[in-house]
């Protein structure tokens, strides 16, 4: 792996990122990144291989050149199930990090397709956040899948800070346990403690008595107490 990089081809460097020799693959991703445009249509077609690393190396380096001919591919990522969700963890920091440009696109996938790829879809916008959003993921609160009504209360809170509070407030009385957890974090994370019995009652659910959702509902609840002793709580 000498090479000078304009003396490989990026077929090549392709080939090594399913190498067992973890840095030929990094250093293959990093060369492709260097080539840029002329290496993203090859890129796009590796994130269809059938090794969840070049997967992986694929969406780092497409999501590193910032063409948009690579969007689609990394936005598709998100709904990679191999090696518990791997790629598609890998995919949604990628986007994350890639900013805006990815919005659209992301949007398109937050309205649409199986389930687990609108959730991260929403997740990642709510990390990229901006005001344009605050319309498409208000609207999501009312959709008729908890996962997405979830995401989108925690995104709305990201992009919207306190204005998102008398939005996703109405969430505590949601059918779906797991969304009215999901609104109460979200509004102690805004300075709202409206959750409150919402977690009292995680808190003190038979079923949950020793889980990580007892452990969290306790967290969650020291937090209001806190902040009620801090003055610093709202409605």
């Amino acid at each position: 792996m000498s090479e000078p990089a304009d003396q490989v081809k990026p077929e090549v460097l392709v080939s090594r990122l399913a190498s067992d020799h973890e840095p030929w693959r990094l250093e293959a991703e990093a060369r492709l990144i260097a080539i840029g445009g002329p290496a993203v249509d090859l890129l796009v077609g590796a994130v269809r291989h059938a090794s969840p690393a070049v997967r992986m190396h694929a969406v780092h380096a497409l999501a590193r050149i910032g063409d948009a001919r690579g969007v689609a591919a990394v936005v598709g990522a998100l709904g990679d199930a191999e090696n518990l969700g791997a790629v598609a963890i890998a995919a949604e920091k990628a986007l994350v990090e890639w900013g805006a440009p990815v919005k659209p696109e992301l949007l398109r996938a937050a309205r649409a397709g199986p389930v687990a790829v609108r959730a991260r879809a929403i997740r990642a916008l709510g990390k990229i956040r901006g005001a344009d959003l605050e319309p498409d993921l208000e609207a999501m609160l009312r959709d008729p899948e908890p996962a997405v009504r979830g995401q989108a209360a925690a995104a709305l809170a990201e992009v919207a800070g306190e204005r998102a509070v008398e939005r996703v407030a109405p969430l505590l009385e949601d059918a779906d346990k797991w969304v009215r957890y999901g609104a109460a974090e979200s509004l102690v994370r805004l300075g709202s403690v409206r959750g409150e019995k919402v977690l009292e009652a995680a808190r003190d659910d038979p079923e949950e008595r020793g889980t990580h959702v007892q452990l969290w509902a306790e967290e969650l609840l020291d937090q209001i107490g806190e902040l009620r002793r801090t003055g610093q709580s709202t409605p």
